[in-house]
């Protein structure tokens, strides 16, 4: 046998001792790397020093009439950006050269200064285009001369530039163009620490110097001829400079914001391949208003679209495309802010040529006021809506045994009777035992409602009725998640069939709310038979993701000459208005004075 050589390594210390070599190399490796990094970043930084240097001197070089950039003011020899290469490296120069009115001896502003080219600022930038890591490096000087160039017939541009919060924004490219083919100025710079941008020797002429504010990743505002929007008055027109004054220009732009757009119908379910005309995000133009936004979008087969780079401000959505428009959620004038997104449900129903939408707010919030009660009077017939609130009734009673409800169907009735009311409706009230005798007590069930979606939250039930002394009236719902229950069971606001619903007590119990179909029960019961309670309709108030906040809709208006509103809401002075003439889909906005 051989002897064991216990001085020799195990593979697992070779290992080991491999894996800190790696990882010692790689230190040293990253080290090196970082310090080339430096060495190459300061060479670079060197080389861009010279440049500018080298350009400063050229400048100072020139005469003080030629120190400016061509095409611009103050106007000169030199261009705005040039490319120059060192080491077959090429570096991007970028130049910005200002008139400077001094305050030491007055200023234009003021009107205290004709002649406002004090002096000059030149501010030079250079960037290496050619490498990875790219940072700008930047100098600036003041050029001043013994005998500065007349400019006292000359006038100044001043150029603000807010956000939507009025804050200034820095480093706002402004460009400036003259259409005055007299006046060679097409120039772009930027905007300072207080949004501020002061152009001075700018020859005076008649709304000839066009102006756009842009930023990378903002939205853009711009100048306009006054016949661009013709025949609607322009907001901000071209500017017009005139001698020895300060011509201020003023633009707000901001991060753009979204509109998540969806359109449903009246059970939440949506709509595909309808448009919508869509405006808003600040008006351009007045008499008649014209916006920065107006657009006519259509939403996909699933029904959404997707607005994007939108202005902030209010927004209107109007004129579907083979519907009628019921609203949108959240109401209207809808205010989008900068940078935002927002989700909105445009409703629409089947169209008709008679509607009216009637938006209730609060006069002194403008916010839309919920469960408000519309009372429309058309001719010699009533209709009753509530705000924010779904309203799904019947008061007609034709067809027994008729599963699905469709306007005048019930399921079964026992020792109740139909009562005509004269115009092809009819009501329900007990049925006659004998001549003018009537049964003591009956029910009756109703077709299934459904509702459209699980989405639903009930509120209550609420009914019309002639109810003499001795006689009641009450209900039972029983709810499910199918059309087809293998039973319904009728329960009361307890939620047990021992309680009912009475004119004390309406309000439906949250149990049922996300359960899509519902069946009532009314019973109809007196002491004196020779009386019976009457039933003219049952409603049931709900709400869904699609109900529309402070908003209430009919979508068949009878009389077209003769329509009135009454509206009433709890805290709020009731409000009367003759509307008169509807003749065509209408929309109407109602503002009602709080009686606090």
């Amino acid at each position: 046998m051989f002897p064991k050589n216990k001085k020799a390594f195990t593979l697992i210390e070779t290992i080991i001792s491999i894996a800190i070599f790696v990882i010692f190399v790689f230190g040293i490796y990253g080290g090196i790397q970082l310090v080339y990094k430096v060495i190459y970043s300061s060479r670079m930084q060197d080389i861009e020093m010279n440049i500018l240097n080298e350009q400063i001197e050229i400048i100072r070089n020139l005469d003080f009439l030629d120190v400016g950039i061509v095409s611009s003011t103050p106007a000169g020899v030199l261009t705005r950006t040039s490319d120059i290469s060192r080491n077959g490296v090429t570096y991007q120069i970028t130049r910005t050269i200002r008139n400077i009115d001094d305050p030491a001896d007055g200023t234009i502003e003021l009107g205290t200064d004709t002649t406002a080219n004090d002096y000059k600022y030149v501010y030079l930038e250079v960037t290496c285009l050619d490498c990875q890591q790219k940072s700008t490096l930047s100098i600036y000087t003041y050029v001043s001369s013994y005998f500065p160039q007349d400019t006292s017939e000359s006038g100044a541009i001043f150029v603000s530039v807010l956000d939507s919060n009025n804050q200034p924004l820095v480093g706002v490219d402004v460009h400036v163009v003259s259409n005055d083919p007299s006046i060679a100025i097409d120039m772009t710079d930027t905007t300072d620490n207080e949004g501020m941008l002061r152009i001075y020797d700018v020859e005076p002429c008649f709304q000839c110097y066009e102006i756009t504010v842009s930023k990378t990743g903002l939205t853009s505002e711009r100048t306009v001829s006054s016949t661009e929007f013709d025949p609607s008055i322009p907001q901000k027109y071209h500017i017009t400079v005139n001698s020895k004054t300060v011509s201020s220009a003023y633009f707000q732009i901001d991060k753009p914001a979204q509109i998540n757009l969806t359109t449903v119908n009246t059970a939440c379910v949506p709509v595909g391949n309808v448009s919508v005309d869509v405006m808003g995000g600040g008006i351009v133009a007045t008499t008649p208003d014209i916006y920065n936004y107006e657009v006519t979008t259509s939403t996909d087969s699933s029904g959404q679209v997707l607005l994007n780079g939108l202005h902030w401000g209010e927004y209107n959505f109007s004129n579907v495309s083979g519907h009628n428009f019921v609203g949108i959620i959240p109401s209207q004038p809808l205010n989008i802010l900068a940078d935002s997104s927002q989700a909105v449900s445009v409703v629409i129903a089947d169209s008709t040529t008679k509607s009216l939408l009637v938006t209730v707010r609060d006069s002194a919030t403008l916010l839309p006021i919920p469960n408000a009660r519309v009372v429309l009077t058309s001719g010699l017939e009533n209709f009753e809506d509530y705000t924010g609130v779904g309203y799904f009734g019947q008061e007609n009673w034709v067809t027994e045994g008729v599963s699905i409800f469709d306007g005048s169907s019930f399921w079964s009735a026992n020792n109740i009777a139909k009562l005509d009311n004269g115009d092809s409706t009819f009501a329900l009230h007990l049925a006659e035992e004998t001549q003018g005798v009537y049964f003591s007590s009956g029910l009756l069930e109703s077709a299934t409602f459904d509702f459209g979606s699980d989405t639903v939250d009930y509120l209550k039930f609420d009914w019309q009725y002639d109810q003499p002394t001795s006689t009641t009236i009450r209900f039972q719902v029983a709810t499910s998640v199918t059309s087809t229950p293998e039973t319904w069971n009728f329960v009361g606001p307890d939620d047990t069939s021992a309680t009912y619903f009475d004119a004390s007590t309406k309000d439906i119990p949250v149990v049922h709310d996300g359960e899509r179909y519902l069946r009532y029960k009314l019973y109809l019961t007196t002491d004196n038979t020779t009386y019976s309670p009457i039933v003219y309709g049952v409603y049931m108030l709900y709400v869904k993701s699609c109900s529309l906040p402070g908003q209430a809709y009919f979508p068949n208006i009878p009389d077209e000459t003769n329509n009135s509103l009454y509206i009433t809401a709890d805290g709020y002075i009731f409000q009367d208005v003759n509307f008169g003439l509807i003749n065509s889909n209408t929309s109407t906005m109602i503002d009602l004075v709080s009686n606090n």
